[in-house]
């Protein structure tokens, strides 16, 4: 009994020992790692914003042509690369049969009136001329008189000012839902049937085959915010996406209007190179990239955009200073994607704090 004693004492120390040896060799835990803050240095540099649009090598354009009138595209007897000639029929809007129609309907009521009054007028000279009474001569005046009254309540019953009217045939006024050629041409782009336009919307353009110019699209998802920067006569770098690695000098010829000459309707830079076309250079329907430089700085204060933070109306940094973070409030020039100027607030080689 007293050897069994013995070992379950022994056995409980043994126990004993090993729970208190394993407490004293817990380690410590792992403490989280602190954040690091990502910082800027304010550097001096150039800035430069660049327009870079998209477009391709097509006919020089020289004439654009407008329906008078709104309307849906009925017909449109051209096509892209057709030859025309000046004065050939090159659409019609659907809108002209029902012109043509009620321009018919509206003549001949004029017409009914205008017959009864020539009638009258024919009747008089006949009286004077037969030697009729002084009564008959003066009834059938009257009879002038009323007949000439009809026509102007009629014309003035259509919206026609009688002392203003001259009649026209019915082709002058469907005229106004018919587009024709300038000039002789090539057809360069052109309105299909169905299509709804307004009087301010390019229908068909005419170009010369023989000379070419670079047009590209405007980018639509920046407004007017890029070609409100362009002029005509701007310089422009344009490079053929077959050979990027040979850049082609250029300027604008045309932009759309009110920031240049074109159609307000149309988002398309044309522009002119300096170099002719020829297998080395360029051809037409060769798709390009032209890069417009649009503003640039030379020797300026520069921090990425995400250094700049904007809060109540401020826009500022934060830097380290001895008393801890410090806003400082900063004044912007240009801005692109990359670079931000800053034009004020800050010197050469400071380090700001990022968000």
């Amino acid at each position: 009994m007293n050897k069994l004693f013995t070992w379950i004492l022994a056995f409980s120390l043994l126990l004993s020992a090993c729970g208190t040896g394993t407490a004293g060799n817990e380690t410590a835990p792992t403490p989280y790692p602190t954040p690091v803050q990502e910082t800027f240095t304010v550097q001096r540099g150039d800035i430069v914003i660049d327009a870079k649009l998209s477009g391709r090598v097509s006919p020089l354009a020289l004439f654009t042509v407008y329906f008078e009138m709104n309307g849906q595209v009925g017909e449109s007897f051209v096509n892209v690369n057709d030859v025309v000639t000046e004065g050939q029929l090159l659409g019609e809007l659907v809108e002209a049969r029902e012109i043509k129609a009620k321009a018919q309907e509206m003549q001949n009521v004029i017409r009914r009136v205008q017959i009864d009054l020539e009638i009258a007028q024919l009747t008089l000279e006949q009286y004077k001329t037969q030697g009729r009474s002084q009564a008959e001569i003066q009834i059938q005046e009257l009879q002038v008189e009323l007949a000439q009254m009809a026509l102007d309540e009629t014309l003035l019953g259509l919206g026609i000012d009688p002392e203003a009217y001259e009649p026209d045939d019915v082709d002058s006024q469907v005229a106004m839902a018919r587009a024709y050629s300038p000039a002789d041409g090539t057809i360069i782009a052109a309105v299909s049937a169905g299509r709804k336009l307004n009087s301010s919307t390019a229908a068909y353009v005419l170009g010369n085959p023989d000379k070419l110019e670079v047009v590209v699209q405007l980018d639509e998802s920046k407004g007017d915010d890029e070609v409100r920067e362009m002029f005509e006569g701007m310089p422009v770098i344009v490079t053929l996406d077959a050979a990027p690695g040979k850049p082609l000098s250029g300027k604008i010829r045309q932009l759309p209007s009110p920031y240049g000459t074109g159609d307000s309707a149309d988002r398309t830079v044309h522009i002119l190179l300096d170099a002719a076309p020829s297998a080395s250079t360029y051809q037409n329907g060769d798709k390009v990239t032209a890069v417009i430089q649009l503003a640039s700085k030379s020797d300026v204060l520069w921090l990425p955009p995400d250094a700049i933070r904007s809060a109540g109306g401020r826009t500022f940094v934060i830097i380290n200073s001895d008393s801890g973070p410090k806003r400082v409030d900063v004044e912007l020039g240009l801005q692109t994607r990359d670079m931000v100027e800053i034009v004020s607030g800050l010197d050469e080689g400071q380090v700001v704090v990022g968000p």
